[in-house]
């Protein structure tokens, strides 16, 4: 007779857990801004790995640590994926490029292999020359 422990352990041999790379990001562009909702596009080549991420709940929108909103829900279906967030009342809208950064999901039950940690505008290039 086996234990639910070795039952779940036999189980996580049969499905191995996916590998997801470590700081895996998608960069996004802002499509639109209103009434609070923003919308970043992520380009096609990224449409099958969205259609495995999920997300969940009170996943943030994070500009320098702090969060500014979260993101409430996304498309994967269309030809470049839409990704919709409600922006915090107080917070001051970046325009510019942002990232949607990657984990494994924490609900051990979870129907996608994949979760979004966090929306984040991207780190701003080292090389660029100052104005």
């Amino acid at each position: 007779m086996t234990t639910a422990t070795e039952s779940f352990a036999q189980e996580d041999e049969l499905h191995p857990a996916p590998t997801l790379q470590p700081d895996a990001v998608i960069p996004l562009r802002v499509v639109g801004v209103a009434h609070g909702i923003l919308f970043l596009a992520a380009g096609p080549k990224y449409r099958e790995l969205l259609k495995q991420t999920a997300v969940e709940p009170a996943t943030p929108l994070l500009v320098d640590g702090r969060r500014h909103g979260m993101l409430i829900r996304m498309d994967a279906s269309r030809d470049e994926p839409l990704l919709v967030l409600q922006m915090d009342p107080r917070a001051t809208f970046r325009n510019g490029a942002y990232q949607a950064r990657l984990r494994l999901p924490m609900q051990r039950s979870a129907t996608k292999p994949y979760a979004v940690d966090s929306v984040e505008p991207a780190p701003r290039a080292r090389h660029a020359a100052p104005h």
